[in-house]
Parts: structure tokens; C-alpha cells; sequence
């Protein structure tokens, strides 16, 4: 076997890993995730001109990875986000990867390199109690998707077609490809409180996409009701949280505001609607 086909092996194996962890409850599944990850980029990088070392997720997680290897557990466990929750909160992504902030604070103080432990606070989501990786770890395999359109790898499994109907689906209506991850309380209320009390777990998460529409590209099409209720939440946010939300959707390319006109590359969710209106209409107060 070629170096170059082992290669394309390790990260048919890496998609397949993370299509699975998404949908699982089991622990070990993110240790298994990250080894394989570690593995298919040394790899790439033997037979393809690519250097992980500058980006900020491969660094964090190949840290986590050495840490579960040769220190001890991460002790992490995977949440999801209910249907249910969506009036309470505003979020990217509906999948969590939390780990105790302590074994994170643990992991850093071990650390030699100063950079590798800015690109574990910068690519993770501190809410205090818990960490969330998952950011991390998605937005790399995006990365190393694009990698492998940039070398034209052949990749086989279900896990890279499932990305690629994921990607195709953002390129055709202007979404982003990577997040920033982090939940925003429409109450204002505890993170913490939330990921304790109201997230839900894999499984439950799996029942409630078994009972999803399916739409013609292959995704999960959930339908939604907001009521006025929801909407008089955004009242009661802080600021620093609504403009979390606007520079969020300016910043990935979904919003565009010039001269006190809107365009969206998308349909816009009645939070985002009010945010955004408020935006600008202070706007046009002040000028």
C-alpha cells in the first residue's frame, strides 16, 4: 500500500469517527475521534504540502489528545439541544462536547507552549463549569474537508458524504462553514444552569431527528413556531449578548448592513429579526 492511499484510509476513518460521534453517547468515542485525527494528519502532511501546526483547532485538540493519552481522562460527556430549548436560547449548533473546566485547567498548566494554550481558549467555549470543544472540533474537520477537495484525496465512507451534503447545502445558500459555538441565554439566566437541567442527551437527540422531516438534500428539515413570548425575551437580554449575536451574523457573511439597509443570505429567526432591528434603528436615532 502506498503512503498516499494509507493516507486517504486514516481520513475516510477520521469522517467516519466523527459522523458516529456525532450521534453518540459513548465517551470513549471522543478519545477514538482524536486519535484517529492526530493519525490521518501526520499522514497528510507526509505525502501532501499541508502544516497543521498554525491552526488553532488541530493544536487544541491534538493537546487533548496527548493528555488522554499519557495523563489521565477527560472526563467529557456529549449534550444536545432540544426543540423545546429554542425559545430559550440562540445557537449555531445543536451538539455539545463538554468537558469539566477544571481538567481543561489541569490540562494547560502541563503545557510547555504558551501558543497551544491560547489556541485551546480561543477555538473552546468557557462557560464557567464546563468547556465546550465541540466548536474546536468541528470547524477542524471542516478544515481538513477543504484539505481534502484541495489535494483531490479520494475519500470513501459515510462520514464524508455526510459532510459533503452538509457543505453543499451552505455553499447553495450562503451559510458559513465554520462557527463560533457559543450559547447565548435569551434570559439572561445561567449557562450552566441550562447545560445541567435542559440540554438533553445523544440519545434523546437521536429520537427527535428519527421523528424530523427529511428534505431533497439529504438533511434534516425541523419546523419551528415561535410565539410572541419568545420574541419579548430579547428585551431582557444584555447587550454584550445581542451584539454577540449581530457581529455574529455580520462576521460569518450572513448579514449585511449599509446605509440602514438589510440583506441576509438567509432567512432571518424572529430573534435575529429583532436583534437586528433594534441594530438599526438606534443606528438611524443616532445619525
Amino acid at each position: 500500500m502506498t503512503p498516499l492511499k494509507s493516507c486517504e484510509l486514516e481520513l475516510s476513518r477520521f469522517f467516519n469517527k466523527y459522523h458516529k460521534y456525532c450521534a453518540s453517547s459513548d465517551a470513549d468515542d471522543l478519545k477514538d475521534l482524536l486519535s484517529v485525527m492526530c493519525s490521518a494528519c501526520e499522514k497528510l502532511e507526509k505525502v501532501k504540502p499541508v502544516n497543521f501546526g498554525k491552526n488553532k483547532g488541530y493544536r487544541a485538540l491534538k493537546a487533548l489528545r496527548n493528555f488522554a493519552t499519557h495523563e489521565s481522562e477527560l472526563l467529557n460527556s456529549s449534550k444536545a439541544i432540544s426543540l423545546s430549548s429554542i425559545k430559550l436560547i440562540h445557537v449555531e449548533v445543536q451538539l455539545m462536547s463538554l468537558l469539566p473546566s477544571d481538567v481543561i485547567e489541569y490540562a494547560t498548566r502541563n503545557l510547555k507552549s504558551k501558543q497551544t494554550v491560547k489556541f485551546l481558549k480561543e477555538s473552546t467555549i468557557n462557560y464557567g463549569k464546563y468547556v465546550d470543544i465541540y466548536p474546536a472540533i468541528f470547524n477542524f474537520t471542516v478544515d481538513l474537508y477543504f484539505e481534502v477537495l484541495n489535494h483531490q484525496l479520494t475519500i470513501d465512507g459515510i462520514g464524508f458524504e455526510s459532510l459533503t451534503k452538509s457543505i453543499n447545502y451552505e455553499i447553495a445558500n450562503g451559510f458559513p462553514h465554520h462557527i463560533k459555538g457559543k450559547i447565548i441565554m435569551l434570559d439572561g439566566s445561567d449557562v450552566n444552569a441550562f447545560i445541567e437541567n435542559k440540554a438533553v442527551s445523544i440519545d434523546e437527540k437521536n429520537e427527535e431527528n428519527s421523528n424530523a422531516l427529511i428534505g431533497e438534500n439529504g438533511l434534516y428539515r425541523f419546523i419551528t413556531e415561535y410565539d410572541k413570548a419568545s420574541l419579548e425575551q430579547v428585551s431582557g437580554m444584555v447587550k454584550e449578548d445581542k451584539l454577540y449575536i449581530l457581529n455574529l451574523l455580520i462576521d460569518s457573511g450572513v448579514l449585511k448592513i449599509e446605509n440602514g439597509k438589510v440583506e441576509s443570505t438567509r432567512p432571518l429567526s424572529p430573534i435575529e429579526m429583532v436583534i437586528v432591528s433594534e441594530h438599526v434603528e438606534s443606528e438611524h436615532s443616532i445619525n
